[in-house]
């Protein structure tokens, strides 16, 4: 697909696996070509036949014409990424290159954009100087984790194909792509939550102040579009004869510590991988629903062979960093996971505490509860829970 690179207009590539071949003698037409020059070059002088020396030494000089014209074809080229959005696995997402030409106006060369097996191609005609192209790519990764974006390579073979000249224009860079997260209800997950947890009135009284975005009724109003069935205040209503809910005023910001359980065989089979990947969705969608609301605080410990707790301030970048950390988890046995609780504040280990994991029974449940001395809320991705859905 040729691209002049006076256009202004980016143009879209999708990356896709490289199955075909275009030809049998890709990459080996010079040397072929070469050879032929040679053996004609032998043989005339050989036999003494000055038309086939003259056609020997005719094949050499266009195998060297083709290499200095390859050669100014990529000289002058300068590139940069711009900047890419976060990347969430089994989303399409694109991003943008920038081709700035400063050499001459002739020529033309191959943009080749790789991870792993997947390749994205242009054919750019030189147009002048100064020419500036932004070509975006667009790619779909399958799996969270982290991914290796190859140099960025200008190659060309003008005019005749017979000497391919490759130039590298940016050095390999790393992708990490984020889980995807699952829809979360974060209101079916507080009252879960409140559920979930056992213990005397006095931690339940305290677990809902933590828990629960409300804190004490301030007065009563009418009922109005969008408000939750959950605050309906059902004795004025029937005294009022009208629909009337409860009023609260702002308690403090709700928090939690989250902790995942990526627990994953030696040999793990098809299954025990989907199981993983679920939970690590699941933590992804709690991250980012419960950190929505304004100055929700979240901790995440991943229990796994080497445990880290990751805590921040509200906002997406502290939310971003405990994505990357869940992206980037291979999964295993559970560590120490009491010796990364401890690097959490003593605030954040007040708070009350949901363990994900991708087994039905797991060993960290009684870790952390031994460890910070209450109850902990278990729910693992085998059981269908009414306050999330994958995607």
């Amino acid at each position: 697909m040729a691209n002049s690179l006076t256009t202004v207009v980016p143009e879209v590539i999708e990356l896709r696996p490289r199955t075909v071949v275009s030809s049998r003698l890709s990459g080996r037409e010079g040397i072929l070509w070469l050879l032929g020059a040679i053996v004609m070059l032998f043989i005339g002088i050989l036999k003494g036949i000055n038309l086939v020396i003259v056609l020997g030494y005719l094949l050499l000089g266009l195998c060297l014409l083709n290499w200095i014209l390859a050669r100014r074809s990529v000289r002058g080229l300068i590139a940069r990424r711009m900047p890419r959005p976060p990347l969430q696995a089994g989303i399409p997402t694109e991003w943008v290159l920038e081709i700035r030409d400063a050499g001459p106006p002739t020529g033309s060369w191959v943009l080749e954009e790789r991870v792993g097996e997947a390749v994205a191609f242009w054919l750019i005609v030189r147009a002048g100087f100064d020419q500036v192209a932004r070509p975006r790519i667009r790619a779909t990764f399958p799996r969270r984790g982290k991914f290796v974006l190859q140099p960025l390579i200008a190659r060309s073979s003008f005019p005749f194909g017979l000497v391919s000249k490759r130039h590298v224009l940016l050095p390999a860079d790393e992708i990490v792509v984020l889980p995807r997260p699952a829809r979360v209800d974060g209101e079916r997950l507080r009252a879960w939550l409140f559920r979930a947890w056992a213990g005397r009135d006095d931690e339940r009284h305290k677990m809902r102040r933590v828990v629960e975005c409300e804190a004490e009724v301030h007065g009563l109003r009418d009922y109005r579009a969008g408000d939750s069935p959950r605050r309906i205040h059902w004795k004025a209503t029937a005294r009022r004869n009208r629909l009337t809910v409860r009023e609260y005023e702002d308690s403090a910001p709700p928090r939690l510590v989250l902790v995942v359980d990526p627990w994953i065989p030696k040999k793990p089979t098809v299954k025990d991988r989907e199981r993983l990947e679920a939970v690590m969705s699941l933590a992804a969608g709690v991250c980012k629903d419960w950190r929505r609301s304004a100055g929700a605080r979240l901790a995440l410990v991943i229990a796994g062979p080497n445990p880290v707790a990751l805590d921040g301030p509200p906002g997406p970048a502290t939310t971003e960093r405990l994505l990357i950390a869940l992206a980037v988890e291979e999964g295993g046995e559970a560590g120490n996971v009491s010796a990364a609780l401890g690097e959490l504040s003593r605030v954040a280990r007040s708070a009350p505490v949901l363990l994900l994991s991708s087994r039905p029974t797991s060993p960290v449940v009684a870790s952390v509860g031994s460890t910070l001395g209450r109850g902990v809320a278990f729910a693992h991705v085998g059981q269908a829970e009414t306050w999330y859905q994958f995607a």
